[in-house]
């Protein structure tokens, strides 16, 4: 028998690899928002959730802490009314069965009916509460870069998970929204998020990067309502931030022309990797931010009207030197 005869074939799911095949089950939508999406899809999109076993006792506890937040943040309004006159009696640690019901109920009623910033604030504190704060405590205080990581990674395995369910939820019904450990980030052509926008914000959870989280987080926050100016101006106040910390080992504050004078001093230290490769690109990079934020940020009055395009592309930019940085010191 030869070679040929004995390889193992593969078989071929009908239609793979066939372009336009997909859309002809289901057809590709335009990327929009939670509140655009018709309550029989949420319907489809919570029992996946539902499945995967999130609200039961995987996230049980954390489940009544996100609503008691909503119900603690927005008392007037008061969004988990289930939870909010579910009675103490008899409950374990406030986290018996009858405030777990209560809790469930009210985070479906939210997922299907409530608009976009409702849902993605109760599913973002969700995710926050996943996250082992105990893990990521001990990786503050870790001096090794590996033990570090370890710790960090094992913060984030919960989370990690709930972040992949939420992420194929939302890819599957076009909504325009990620989750990264920095939060909801607005979601881009595939190739930008898995190349750039995920693994630099993995490297960004350690806890030596929180200020630069700080300001991201609000950043892609302002991006998503529309506050584009905010962006810009956000987007170079983390650049200056991680660079304070890269260069000086915290961060400072925003003096006139500082970012010129970190970037001088990183490339000198090494921590901003050059060569006469890469020199023209961190230069570009570096004049561009300046020239986006004197131009179109609320730092100083605008001269233009800054675009949707305008900061995503300051956005992208930002991110790309944030990574370009970290993979250089080892993130």
């Amino acid at each position: 028998m030869s070679n040929a005869d004995s390889e193992i074939k593969k078989f071929a799911l009908y239609g793979e690899n066939t372009p336009a095949f997909d859309d002809s089950i289901q057809p590709t939508l335009d990327l929009r928002s939670w509140s655009d999406v018709p309550t029989k899809e949420r319907g489809v999109a919570l029992q996946q959730i539902l499945n995967s076993g999130w609200l039961a006792d995987t996230g049980a506890k954390q489940i009544i802490r996100a609503i008691a937040h909503l119900n603690d943040t927005y008392l007037r309004r008061c969004p988990g009314r289930n939870l909010h006159s579910a009675p103490r009696e008899g409950e374990h640690y406030g986290f018996g069965l009858v405030r777990r019901e209560a809790a469930a109920k009210d985070f479906a009623r939210i997922f299907l009916e409530e608009k976009e910033p409702l849902v993605l604030r109760m599913l973002s504190k969700f995710a926050q509460l996943l996250i082992d704060a105990d893990a990521l405590n001990k990786a503050t205080k870790a001096v090794n870069s590996g033990k570090r990581a370890e710790y960090v990674q094992g913060a984030f395995k919960t989370f990690d998970h709930f972040a992949s369910c939420i992420n194929h939820v939302f890819k599957q019904f076009a909504v325009n929204q990620s989750l990264t450990r920095s939060g909801f980030i607005p979601r881009q052509d595939e190739t930008i998020e898995q190349a750039l926008y995920k693994p630099t914000l993995k490297a960004l959870s350690d806890p030596k990067w929180m200020p630069v989280n700080k300001i991201l987080a609000p950043m892609f926050e302002d991006f998503r309502e529309g506050r584009y100016p905010e962006t810009i101006t956000k987007a170079h106040s983390a650049v200056q931030c991680f660079l304070q910390i890269l260069v000086a080992g915290k961060p400072g504050t925003n003096a006139k022309g500082e970012l010129a004078q970190l970037m001088k001093t990183g490339k000198e230290a090494g921590v901003i990797p050059t060569s006469r490769f890469i020199e023209p690109f961190v230069g570009n990079i570096q004049s561009f931010i300046a020239s986006e934020r004197a131009t179109n940020s609320t730092a100083k009055p605008s001269l233009v009207p800054a675009s949707s395009s305008d900061a995503l592309l300051m956005m992208n930019m930002t991110l790309v030197f944030l990574q370009h940085c970290l993979q250089a010191v080892g993130k």
